[in-house]
This record gives structure tokens, sequence and C-alpha cells, in this order.
């Protein structure tokens, strides 16, 4: 069967790094009515979080018109949509360049990820405008995945390879989540006011022969719909915003499938320490949970606990910025990547650099 490897990728987070202390303090007065405080500091301080990027100016007019003092209305949705229309296609303009994509004029195909904008025309036709691309490239959007997405858009390039080895995939996950986030007053949305944060990742996808010693190769990858969890996390629009509704039992639901997802991924006589690997950040519970589960230790998280700690949690482009990161160090051998989502959804891909 022809491969697929990933040639390129690479990262970006827009403007300048918001210190989780500072806007934890800076959100106390704009906290709704009703909401914890101290549920907010111990959050705050418990998600593993030192800072994270918006393509809002927190501090400034946009950061009080989207949290302001009690009295004055948040925007609405809609009004969350167009900044999504404006703000997206600059970070993932960015995020191909960060990728090092020097030759656009082969890319024969598109998939862009994202579950915090939906408008049309979208990130996908803007991309294609704004890089110059064929007008005839072939364009899939993966939309309202949640924080998984980058492993079935990945499936998507890989399987464009597979079909037609010239092809050339360029993936973009792009996720603006400052957009939609919540001051208070459940305890859902004090978590995702102090987990999630902006960026954007791209990758592009080649098929044929090894392109290069910095290519991993797309072996295979696996899937579960965890039965009976489908009310563990929601995302859905609400009026003001996107709204995100967590259950505390996710952690144990995904505990049921994830080790043998991930076994039955690797290669036969593979065991799971002998591995890298890149486990999507949702907190620092998930990945203490997901080391357990997989059988691995600290070292094999300290990517994904560096990520949350630097970034946040960026939704679908996570995993993306953990693998740019990775690809500047030196290994070879397999490498594990899983992440998950409303559905219960856990996703697994296994990817392989050669020596």
């Amino acid at each position: 069967m022809p491969s697929a490897w990933i040639t390129h990728v690479g990262h970006a987070m827009p403007g300048p790094a918001v210190a989780q202390r500072e806007f934890a303090t800076w959100m106390e007065p704009r906290l709704v009515p009703g909401t914890s405080v101290a549920r907010w500091r111990r959050f705050s301080e418990r998600v593993g979080v030192a800072f994270r990027h918006s393509v809002l100016d927190v501090f400034g007019a946009e950061g009080q018109a989207f949290w302001p003092i009690e009295g004055r209305e948040p925007p609405g949705t809609a009004e969350r949509s167009r900044m999504f229309d404006r703000r997206a296609l600059p970070l993932a303009v960015s995020a191909v360049s960060a990728a090092g994509i020097r030759d656009l004029s082969g890319i024969s195909h598109v998939v862009v990820a994202t579950c915090t904008g939906a408008i049309a025309p979208g990130l996908d036709i803007q991309l294609v405008e704004a890089l110059g691309l064929a007008r005839s490239v072939r364009r899939t959007v993966i939309g309202f995945m949640g924080c998984y997405a980058a492993i079935p858009a990945l499936r998507v390039a890989r399987d464009a390879c597979r079909a037609d080895p010239s092809a050339k995939v360029l993936v973009v996950c792009c996720e603006l989540s400052s957009l939609h986030l919540q001051a208070g007053p459940s305890d859902d949305a004090l978590l995702a006011a102090c987990l999630f944060g902006d960026g954007a990742s791209a990758a592009l996808v080649a098929g044929g022969d090894a392109p290069g010693p910095a290519a991993v190769r797309i072996v295979g990858d696996a899937s579960a719909l965890i039965p009976d969890t489908s009310a563990h996390m929601t995302w859905y629009a609400g009026d003001r915003g996107f709204v995100l509704g967590l259950s505390p039992a996710i952690t144990s639901s995904l505990s049921r499938d994830l080790g043998r997802l991930c076994a039955d991924m690797l290669p036969p006589g593979v065991a799971p320490s002998q591995a890298r690997w890149i486990i999507h950040p949702g907190g620092p519970r998930i990945v203490d949970v997901a080391a357990k589960t997989i059988g691995i230790d600290e070292s094999h998280v300290a990517a994904s606990r560096r990520a949350l700690n630097q970034g946040g949690n960026r939704s679908s482009g996570t995993v993306l910025a953990i693998l740019a990161d990775e690809l500047t160090r030196p290994w070879s051998g397999p490498m594990g990547m899983f992440a998950f989502g409303p559905g219960l959804t856990a996703e697994a891909l296994l990817l392989e650099r050669l020596p």
C-alpha cells in the first residue's frame, strides 16, 4: 500500500503570552454574579497552565467587551463568529509559514479542522485565496469534532495520498477558543476559561517514497466511540458563544478503552514504553490517567505537559504543536498520538520516523 508522510509541521500562537496568574486576577471582578471566586482560583492554579495566547487584546478594549464588569452584556454568538472570520486566517497563515513549506504550488488538497468558528465561505476558501493555491484544489472541512480533530484530518490526508501518491495535502487546525470563554457561573465554564488558549497548526502530508530525514510516516490509526458517554462532553452554540459541558467521569470512561486502543495499534513486539507518545493535554488529570492506562512513565508525557504549560489546551491543533516540537529533537522509531473529544471519542494515530 502506498505510504503517506508528514513532511512539514508548524504551529503559531497569536499576540503576546498572557500569564495565567495575571489573567486569573484580572477576571475575578468579571466573574458572573454567584460564581465562586474560591473555585475560580483553585481551577486556575491546578490546570497546569502558566501562559496562554489569544487573538483578543485580553487586557484592552476587546477583553473588556468579551468579559465585562457586572452590568454590561458580553457579545452574542454572531459577533464572536464575525471575529473568528477576521482573526482565524492570519493565524492559520502564520502556522503554514512556521511549517516551512517552501513550495505551495503543488498542493492538491486542503483539509481544515476547527470547532471554534462556523461560517461560510470558510477558512478553507480563505486559505486557498491567501496562499495562492490552485482553484482546483480539493477542500475538506472537519468541523465541531473538538480536540481530536487533527487525527481525522491526518487520516483524510493519508487516504488522499494512498489513492494518489502524487498528492500533497495541506492540513490546518485553527482554534480561537478565547472567543468563547465564559466567566462562569458553572464549573465547566470556569475550567474552560482557565484552560483553553488560541493556536493554529499546519502540516503537509505527501505520498510516495520517504521525502527526507525530518518526515514521519503515517503507519496506522484507531478509533473508539465509548458506549454510554455521549453526555460526558458537549460543545454547542449558545446565545453568547459556544458552550462546553464536562463530566467528572471523563477520565474513568477514557481509561476503559484507551489502553487497548493504543496497544492494539502498536506494531507486534513493541511495548508502549518503547514508543514515543503525544497525549493531547486536555488537562493534567487526563495526562496522568492516559500515562497510567497506556503503561508509560513521566518521560513519555513531558512534551504534552510542556505544551499545556506554555500555551494551554489549543484544542485540535495541540497534538500537531507537540509533534512540531518533537521533530526538533533526535529520535527514530514508532510514535503514538492520542486525542479525545465529544462522543466520548478516542482517536489514535501511529507514526514512524526512520533512522
